[in-house]
């Protein structure tokens, strides 16, 4: 069976907005499931619990189907005709098609209207659709970050260069000669006797002052 054209599948998603949605009694597992019978092909099926939240969807449009569970995230799959065309019988897909949930997710993108059932819809498909096209795109990055193979040091034995022979330092150069002096050897301070006359008298000097100014102050 061909594809329908993406023309086609806008236009069942507008005609699904068009239909007003019918909503059952609560099941035995407690959610009430919502109708939305559109005329083109396109049909969805939404199951609510009792807080308003939306739990599982089934979309049908023309030749696909999705499926949506809370926590399990989308499945796709095809409506085939099984002992005629009146018996469609839903085949889920081994795992997910990326190019069917594309097609679906480009057609519910055209809605516009206020409907909270088709507009979760919408936004599921949409989520699903950004998260393959990051997975592709860190397919992308981590094939462009590939390191490179190491390259292997070459084989070619390297010129080799003459040895260098270091120069003498000064203090290797110096000789020394027996019985003369160090040419290093720092002189010792040289005393000198009249140094210490000299503070003696002036110490002498002090003291006689001394008396004097005692003496005066008596």
């Amino acid at each position: 069976m061909a594809e329908s054209s993406p023309e086609t599948l806008k236009t069942a998603v507008l005609a699904l907005s068009r239909v007003h949605a019918v909503e059952g009694p609560p099941g035995e597992n407690g959610l009430r499931t919502v109708w939305h019978m559109g005329t083109d092909g396109a049909e969805l099926m939404s199951q609510v619990d009792s807080d308003g939240r939306v739990r599982r969807q089934e979309l049908t449009l023309l030749e696909d189907h999705y499926m949506w569970a809370s926590g399990e995230g989308v499945r796709t799959g095809r409506v085939e005709s099984e002992g005629g065309p009146t018996v469609p019988v839903v085949k889920a897909d081994p795992q997910l098609v990326p190019h069917r949930l594309v097609r679906a997710a480009q057609a519910m993108g055209t809605y516009t209207g206020q409907d909270r059932y088709i507009l979760h819809m919408q936004r599921v498909l949409a989520l699903a659709r950004e998260g393959l096209e990051m997975a592709g795109a860190g397919v992308i990055i981590r094939e462009s970050q590939r390191p490179s193979e190491p390259t292997l040091p070459s084989l070619e034995s390297a010129p080799v260069s003459p040895p260098v022979t270091p120069e003498p330092s000064q203090e290797e150069q110096v000789q020394y000669v027996f019985g003369a002096p160090h040419p290093h050897e720092v002189a010792p301070p040289v005393s000198r006797g009249s140094e210490g006359m000299v503070m003696l008298a002036v110490f002498g000097v002090g003291v006689v002052v001394g008396l004097l100014l005692l003496i005066w102050l008596l």
